[in-house]
């Protein structure tokens, strides 16, 4: 299997800053869908040349195609590998969860949302390579839940709560929360740049907003 640093060994020459400047310039541009997307925006506000950017990775499409598997290993290395599938609770599980979120999301602002909506773009078809990708993507993500659903204590639970409706509903709430934050980040900002959300999106205040929800799910949803 050819790794991404033999495939774009100039991009992993730079330094580590200057990488992760470029992935997130680059992730949150294609928000917009890969059509919509523009070079020009991603180059501006990663502070490189066009030149440059068409250097590392010579096309548009292989661009997005990095963006995409790197998205994947990272969420993977420093998210779900990192996950305690086997504990009793299912709230401390969603709280450790949110933990490591937050963590990844410090560094890349846009990965979750790039991921996502990547996955949902339908005006650019996907090639078999992103197909292959995002499937694995989606595969990972439902094997963690299943896990931990699998190990979780179930007789915690109120006698009638579904523990599988419980998580659905605590992860609209999150994502809703999510959302919100974004919004306002970009109110304040007047649009998000990866820099400027990473400085003023407030996570610290997210994570006990968090914590207030759990504390409220614990008390509706457990015995």
């Amino acid at each position: 299997m050819i790794e991404l640093h033999d495939l774009y060994p100039k991009f992993f020459a730079l330094e580590a800053d200057k990488r992760e400047r470029i992935i997130n310039a680059a992730m949150r541009e294609f928000l917009h869908g890969f059509n919509a997307a523009k070079t020009d925006n991603i180059v501006r506000e990663a502070g490189i040349s066009k030149g440059l950017l068409f250097h590392y990775f010579g096309t548009k499409e292989n661009l997005y195609d990095f963006l995409i598997e790197n998205a994947i290993a990272v969420v993977q290395d420093e998210y779900v590998d990192l996950i305690n599938t086997r504990q009793p609770d299912l709230l401390d599980s969603v709280w450790q969860m949110s933990l490591l979120k937050q963590d990844l999301s410090r560094r890349f602002p846009a990965i979750f949302d790039f991921l996502t909506s990547t996955y949902m773009d339908t005006r650019h078809p996907m090639n078999p390579k992103q197909t292959e990708h995002l499937t694995r993507f989606i595969q990972m993500r439902n094997a963690v839940l299943d896990e931990i659903l699998e190990h979780c204590d179930k007789s915690l639970f109120r006698e009638g709560i579904d523990p599988m409706k419980a998580i659905n509903i605590i992860n609209w709430t999150l994502t809703g929360a999510a959302e919100a934050m974004a919004k306002q980040a970009m109110a304040a900002d007047g649009g998000l740049s990866s820099a400027g959300e990473a400085a003023r999106v407030d996570y610290d205040g997210y994570l006990e907003e968090f914590k207030g929800y759990l504390d409220i799910f614990r008390r509706c949803f457990y015995r």
